[in-house]
């Protein structure tokens, strides 16, 4: 087992690089960084200007005088996954999922029965099972014992509750070689059933969990102060040939003069970077894990979204053995693994980040 490591940072020593253009191919991967309303459409809805960031290039892009369908309006963004931004109407919690890169296409826009939820519940993320209508499921993950599942087509969303508080934090999943969504943030110590916490909803879209990577093994995350001030996430991928992979992202808080603090989110005065990032080849059979600096020509993206899996050579730009990721308030970047170097590409805003898979390709 490799020691776990403090990666070195970089900046890179131009600003980030800006370009203007009428339009921006679905085909390669983006950060959707936000959007700028310019104008009204004849239709209700708005005219925006689409702010996202090329990877491959080291630029951002503007994607200009896209039309916002009016039932888009007013809607948060929730989450994204597979090509779909998911995005939830203020007053009525109604869902739509829509390809946020195709908005002159009205058939890329699918919409779901409000998501019900309680005042005190915190939405982790989304998942969707296809980059097509025909068959599609959706599950939304909260914090605690809540998943929620809608097949396209249904009138209500079925709640599946999970164990806790081992699967508490736990992000969702869609494996395609599994046909199963995942849930990847099982404790080690975790003695419970992890095959199908759907077998008595009756529904045929199973939702299953598997033993996390256990963070005992990793000597310097034992030190009890370092466990204090680091948020890590461990995050499930597969990448298009069908290898599981285990991420662990590791954000560091601390002051404006450089002293490491406790994580809290939100907090006055503090400041969020990433600390860390490591990759585990995840046996298919036995659950388990092997630390690596070397997943060859694969890329990884992580944010927001559901994490997705590229092979670098089909996009020019892209770096291979890399982890690409984009964090609410602690800025995007790149890992590359076989030097253990992160790299700052920009700081970011103060809302949540998503990166958006080429529309053309089969990810995860």
């Amino acid at each position: 087992m490799s020691q776990f490591f403090v990666a070195r940072v970089s900046k890179l020593s131009s600003p980030l690089n800006r370009r203007l253009c009428s339009t921006a191919a679905a085909s390669r991967p983006y950060l959707l960084l936000g959007k700028d309303v310019v104008g009204e459409s004849p239709c209700g809805g708005k005219i925006v200007n689409l702010n996202l960031y090329d990877p491959g290039k080291e630029e951002q892009v503007t994607k200009k005088n896209q039309i916002l369908p009016k039932n888009l309006c007013k809607s948060t963004r929730i989450g994204s996954s597979r090509g779909w931004l998911a995005m939830m109407k203020k007053r009525d919690s109604t869902v739509r999922l829509t390809n946020i890169l195709d908005l002159d296409n009205s058939s890329k826009t699918i919409s779901l029965p409000p998501l019900i939820k309680d005042e005190t519940e915190r939405l982790i993320n989304v998942s969707v099972s296809s980059s097509s209508e025909k068959d599609c499921v959706v599950a939304a993950r909260f914090y605690g014992s809540r998943l929620s599942l809608c097949r396209v087509g249904d009138s209500e969303w079925t709640r599946i509750d999970v164990p806790v508080p081992d699967f508490r934090f736990s992000p969702v999943m869609y494996s395609d070689r599994d046909s199963k969504f995942y849930l990847n943030s099982c404790s080690s110590e975790y003695a419970g059933p992890t095959t199908d916490f759907t077998s008595k909803s009756g529904l045929d879209s199973p939702v299953s969990g598997y033993v996390r990577y256990p963070l005992s093994e990793l000597p310097e995350l034992e030190n009890h102060l370092l466990l204090q001030h680091l948020n890590v996430q461990q995050l499930l991928v597969q990448s298009p040939s069908g290898e599981s992979f285990i991420v662990l992202w590791g954000v560091d808080c601390f002051t404006e003069e450089g002293e490491a603090v406790q994580w809290e989110r939100n907090q006055e005065g503090i400041r969020i970077k990433t600390h860390t990032v490591m990759v585990f080849r995840q046996d298919s059979e036995k659950g388990i894990c092997e630390y690596t600096e070397d997943i060859g020509d694969i890329c990884i993206f992580v944010g927001h979204n559901e994490p997705f899996c590229l092979f670098a050579s089909d996009y020019p730009g892209l770096k291979p053995n890399t982890v690409y990721f984009a964090g609410h308030s602690s800025g995007f970047g790149v890992c590359d693994l076989a030097s253990r170097t992160l790299r700052s590409l920009s700081d970011s805003p103060r809302h949540r980040l998503f990166w958006l898979p080429p529309t053309t390709s089969t990810s995860h």
